[in-house]
């Protein structure tokens, strides 16, 4: 394919929305992942946030559409598409009642088996989900706080977006242990929703009570109704491991369908 050409849009409904990384060539990105009505996983990169309107600004479950690419020859993974952002429209959202649905669609049974076809993203239903809670060390604490302050040096970077950062770093990591084909696994959460209700609960309730409700909601609640994971691949392909993206609920009861 020739990477010079745009070609037609994709639409998607966002699923993923990773920690932002600031960057020499494209700025302050958030990478974003989703899901199109077949069931495949698109990446979308580079995402400048700084850089889009505001009705083009999105959350999780919206649909967008945007014209692509193939992604940069560092990335070869496949679901990978660089996309045009100044084409970027949101479209529409995917109703309440539609997401458990369609979000079963995607989910797979072996990491294993869709990294052996290639694949970079996968929808998983963890058995045995463990919710853990990590006090962070002085080191990793400042190393955090330094890349979260290059961040908002920016400004206004997620201005208007409902996933705005806070201008102080979490004291805690946010982990799941959890068994996938026989093996025990322990993954470090880096979805935005996670620390985001972290501070959103703590100004509110304090942190003792925080930890405890999220104890509650991440480690009872929802693995009860039924949780998934999004699992991505880095794209250094020495590294060869599986990230937690993105932490969602999808019920194991039918719902409504998409589309």
């Amino acid at each position: 394919m020739n990477v010079s050409i745009w070609q037609e849009p994709v639409e998607v409904c966002v699923i993923v929305k990773a920690a932002p990384e600031t960057g020499q060539t494209h700025g302050e990105t958030v990478c974003v992942a989703g899901i199109d009505r077949y069931g495949n996983w698109h990446r979308l990169y580079p995402m400048p946030f700084k850089h889009l309107r505001p009705e083009q600004r999105f959350s999780r479950w919206d649909i967008i559409r945007a014209t692509w690419k193939s992604a940069a020859p560092k990335d070869m993974r496949l679901e990978s598409k660089r996309i045009d952002h100044l084409s970027l429209v949101k479209v529409g959202e995917v109703k309440k009642s539609e997401r458990h649905e369609f979000a079963r669609r995607a989910i797979v049974n072996s990491l294993y088996e869709e990294k052996t076809k290639g694949r970079s993203f996968a929808l998983i239903r963890p058995e045995n989900p463990e919710f853990i809670i990590r006090p962070l060390n002085d080191d990793a604490k400042s190393k955090n706080q330094r890349r979260r302050d290059a961040i908002l040096r920016q400004l206004d970077i997620f201005t208007g977006d409902s996933t705005v950062l806070t201008p102080d770093v979490a004291p805690y990591s946010f982990h799941y242990r959890f068994v996938h084909e026989g093996k025990t696994l322990t993954h470090t959460c880096i979805d935005w929703e996670t620390e985001q209700t972290f501070f959103k609960w703590r100004e509110k309730y304090g942190e003792r009570e925080t930890l405890q409700m999220m104890h509650q909601r991440w480690g009872n609640e929802i693995p009860k109704r039924g949780i998934a994971f999004a699992m991505g691949t880095h794209r250094v392909t020495k590294f060869n491991k599986w990230l937690l993206s993105g932490v969602i609920r999808v019920d194991h009861s039918p719902q409504a369908t998409f589309f």
